[in-house]
């Protein structure tokens, strides 16, 4: 039994944490289509494009980091509105100049006020009287965006220019300056702990912590590159467009079946569980199937992302009952999402793509072999 109390947190906070969260994360969650229009509009090969995009994570984990420095010395609401004003910035002036250079530095400047509102947010989503019920919402939020934009992104692109992806980037978010005050009213409540964690318990939830870093690594090494995937096999613009937006389907019926069964299942079938899904649809990649049978590869691949993680969320929670640990989640996970897509385009661009979906697979074993150690050790 969890060994803390909480204070009740306002609902509304808890909601508009979850929109800004959503907002902020809009980028990651159309970051196939994203690197579709660096390597088709700037002329970037696979790796320099992945590059890119590990640049941009790397900006999202170096604001993950300062934010508890920042909330320390301004409010929630001021400090999530200053870390909106960045990101929308760093989008806009991205518009400006097509240099590799210069688009770097955009998006790690974008990336570093993405970093910051996703911390103010997990803060605010943690104190909520179901935290875990805050992140399934929030993970759902993430899968409909991203079936809205994987869907009609690279449209977008392709009828009005590549700038006015930024633009729709920004605008998502500006709503975020009005909902700022009402996270806000979620500092004033939050888990006050009763007993602190043993060594041996810190030592668990930090080995957790880094095989969740070991599972994003490997998930995010072929995550952005599908749509490039899609169009190596010699799919049409529409049939990557419905694959892609298919799997963003996937995501989202793997966020509600992870929290539909998440007290019914334990940790150990419902990791193998998605240990299964994930190799079926990364079998599927390799497979010579048409543009139906893709659509239905990457979208067990999207179904398994939040549904495993899920329950190596839970194992971390339970091993660190006082959150301390628990904080820095949003810093490991950006920390996968920065190296993921640099290691994964270097191997699809000069290996193939039986070399990273290997190394994707190897990551994931390893993590799921690390989580189910700890979860014995628990005794869970």
């Amino acid at each position: 039994m969890n060994d803390t109390v909480r204070v009740a947190t306002p609902p509304a906070a808890v909601w508009a944490a979850i929109y800004i969260g959503v907002a902020a994360a809009t980028l990651p969650a159309v970051l196939p289509v994203i690197i579709g229009v660096f390597a088709d509009h700037f002329g970037y090969g696979i790796a320099e494009a992945g590059m890119i995009a590990s640049l941009n994570m790397g900006g999202i984990l170096v604001g993950s980091l300062l934010c508890p420095v920042i909330a320390a010395r301004l409010s929630w609401s001021v400090a999530a509105r200053c870390g909106l004003g960045v990101m929308i910035a760093g989008n806009l002036l991205t518009m400006l100049d097509g240099s590799y250079a210069y688009i770097a530095a955009t998006r790690v400047f974008s990336g570093l006020g993405e970093g910051v509102v996703a911390g103010i947010c997990y803060a605010a989503m943690g104190r909520s009287a179901w935290p875990e019920r805050a992140v399934s919402l929030y993970f759902a939020g993430q899968s409909i965006l991203g079936i809205i934009g994987l869907g009609s992104f690279g449209w977008i692109a392709a009828t009005f220019g590549w700038q006015w992806l930024f633009v729709a980037l920004s605008l998502v978010a500006v709503p975020g300056f009005w909902l700022a005050p009402v996270i806000g009213t979620a500092q004033q409540a939050g888990p006050v702990s009763e007993s602190g964690l043993r060594v041996p318990g810190n030592r668990l939830a930090i080995g957790a912590l880094g095989f969740v870093l070991i599972y994003f690594i490997g998930m995010a090494s072929l995550w952005p590159f599908l749509e490039r995937i899609g169009v190596g096999k010699g799919f049409d613009a529409g049939s990557v467009a419905f694959a892609l937006s298919a799997s963003a389907f996937g995501g989202l019926a793997g966020s509600l079946a992870a929290g539909a069964v998440a007290d019914r299942l334990s940790r150990r079938a419902g990791l193998f569980i998605g240990t299964v899904i994930l190799v079926c649809g990364i079998a599927g990649l390799g497979l010579p199937m048409g543009p139906v049978g893709f659509a239905i590869a990457i979208s067990l691949f999207a179904f398994a992302w939040p549904f495993q993680y899920a329950f190596q969320f839970g194992l971390l929670a339970s091993a660190d009952r006082s959150g301390r640990i628990v904080t820095l989640t949003p810093a490991i996970t950006g920390g996968g999402l920065v190296v993921g897509p640099a290691v994964g385009g270097l191997f699809l661009q000069y290996l193939g793509l039986g070399t990273v979906a290997a190394f994707c697979v190897a990551c994931v074993a390893i993590s799921v072999a690390g989580a189910l150690y700890i979860n014995r050790k628990a005794g869970r």
